[in-house]
């Protein structure tokens, strides 16, 4: 493991630990339901004064197989969610982006241009793979990580719309430890050579009525960047 990962995680995960005092039971669909449908007349007319729309970079990821690890090793389990949500966190914190919520193994980032939002990404999936090298197998906490770029509506302190809604839903399509992106991020980013799209073709997604197009990133020749993990600790691991 390398050594700025390994020293960082060692610390900040006790700290991390003995900051947060929400369950992690949350259900994660709490963090996109509803993002899906549009607002009514009368949520229009209250958005017009309170409401912001803009057009960021949005990242959802969850844990794979969560239930089963926890099953297996709940304590264990525990410690290594604390442990991924502090790398995720200081990534996020390095590219500038805000962690919109989270909710059990689940969080929802927006960053203001979609570069930054995928380079979190791949950094988080690399120093993961890293952290990850230690453990066995069957306790390995991978994140699977959807990435969109587009309109949300931005109403105090949350981010609403069909662009969340989507990055959730390439979530669901990602594997294990990888990303998947919409095609809005490959537009943006195609002559990007640090990063290389693999076409999924149409995927049908939940609550979206047409396929989407959807991208794998391969990353294996990137190198993890150094993020500042004290930055980490601004961040509640859970939900406040």
């Amino acid at each position: 493991m390398r050594p700025f990962i390994q020293n960082a995680v060692s610390y900040f995960v006790e700290k991390a630990e003995a900051h947060h005092s929400t369950s992690i039971d949350s259900p994660r669909d709490a963090i996109v339901s509803g993002y899906s449908y549009p607002l009514t007349k009368n949520q229009q007319e209250l958005c017009q004064d309170s409401c912001d729309r803009r057009q960021v970079g949005i990242l959802y990821a969850d844990i794979a197989a969560y239930s089963r690890l926890t099953e297996q090793d709940e304590e264990g389990t525990h410690h290594r969610l604390v442990e991924s949500m502090t790398i995720m966190e200081a990534y996020v914190n390095a590219n500038n982006g805000r962690v919109v919520h989270t909710a059990g193994d689940a969080i929802l980032v927006e960053f203001k241009d979609v570069d930054s939002a995928l380079h979190c990404a791949v950094n988080v999936q690399l120093a993961a793979r890293v952290m990850n090298a230690r453990l066995h197998v069957n306790q390995r906490v991978l994140f699977r990580i959807g990435v969109n770029f587009g309109d949300v509506i931005a109403d105090n302190g949350d981010i609403y719309g069909n662009a969340v809604n989507l990055a959730a839903r390439l979530e669901k399509l990602a594997k294990s430890g990888g990303i998947c992106v919409s095609e809005s991020v490959r537009s943006e980013l195609e002559d990007n050579s640090a990063f290389n799209f693999v076409a999924l073709g149409n995927q049908y997604v939940k609550n979206i009525s047409e396929p989407v197009q959807a991208f794998w990133i391969e990353f294996d020749a990137l190198e993890v960047v150094d993020a500042d993990f004290a930055s980490s600790l601004k961040v509640s691991v859970m939900a406040s």
